[in-house]
């Protein structure tokens, strides 16, 4: 008789007890359910900070300093060839492109850097890289645009030249215009680091961007290069980017100025039909010229 009363105390003590046992292993449960999402969250927090590249950079041309003239390595002898419609029009960018026209002796590209992660992406440099200069080999048409302004509409971006004649190509900053010491007529003027003062972009959802026209001066020379932008960011440090160039291009391209030209071919204005002429000499409108760096 006792032994039977204390199986039925021993059950009614673990059915008590039982709610306990229940209560303790959600307790536990749910421990372990912040834990996990404490660990997402953890991740989650890395992953908008390290995984992946730092920032996205864009890149077009925007014309700016649309002042000068375009080069073909050959050539053009016969009229029939040339596009029977106004500059810029499809045809005449056919016919532009088949013939592989550079600018002469500069050329603007209008950089735009993207963060990609939240938190602060510090930009503090740029570089030219894999330069490869020669005596131009533009020399057989020089093309010369109608005359028309510049894109004035827009607020205008960070200005950086590089000079690549320079033994190492320096960030200058483009500081307005001058009078050439050796002319006295206005000039272009660089002076001074365009990256003496860092520029600071936030990430996130509401992030921050920033453009740069960087402007590439060859003088007599053909030249091939590409350009890297350094940032800073939280945990990875220093980084370079390569720049993607309009058309995917890992490359960009300045024709040198050659001086005198075989043929030319001439747009008085912007809708009449290219006229072709003979040797023609090519003279940019605005020269440059430097402060200190």
């Amino acid at each position: 008789m006792i032994g039977a009363l204390g199986v039925v105390v021993s059950s009614i003590v673990a059915i008590w007890g039982l709610p306990a046992a229940i209560q303790s292993a959600n307790v536990a449960q749910q421990a372990e359910d912040r834990e996990r999402k404490k660990d997402k969250e953890e991740e989650e927090e890395e992953r908008r900070h390290f995984v992946g590249p730092a920032i996205s950079i864009t890149a077009d041309e925007p014309n700016l300093l649309y002042g000068g003239g375009f080069a073909f390595v050959r050539r053009t002898t016969e009229a029939t060839g040339l596009p029977s419609a106004g500059f810029m029009t499809s045809e005449y960018v056919d016919w532009f492109t088949e013939n592989k026209g550079v600018p002469i002796g500069e050329r603007t590209v209008r950089v735009t850097v993207f963060p990609i992660h939240e938190g602060t992406v510090v930009i503090q440099n740029m570089r030219v890289t894999k330069r490869s200069c020669h005596p131009s080999r533009h020399t057989g048409t020089l093309v010369v645009p109608p005359a028309f302004g510049d894109s004035g509409g827009e607020s205008l971006p960070t200005t950086v030249a590089f000079d690549l004649t320079e033994p190492v190509p320096r960030p200058w900053k483009l500081a307005g215009t001058t009078a050439d010491p050796r002319t006295g007529e206005p000039a272009h003027y660089l002076s001074g680091n365009a990256f003496a003062k860092t520029v600071y972009l936030d990430g996130g959802e509401n992030f921050d961007a920033r453009a740069f026209d960087l402007t590439f001066l060859t003088g007599s020379q053909d030249c091939v290069f590409g350009v890297d932008v350094n940032v800073t960011t939280r945990g990875r440090g220093s980084e370079w980017y390569p720049v993607t160039f309009p058309g995917y291009a890992k490359l960009f391209e300045v024709a040198g100025n050659a001086g005198r030209y075989g043929t030319s071919v001439v747009s008085t204005s912007m809708e009449g039909r290219p006229q072709l002429g003979g040797p023609r000499s090519f003279r940019p409108r605005l020269s440059w010229t430097k402060g200190s760096f």
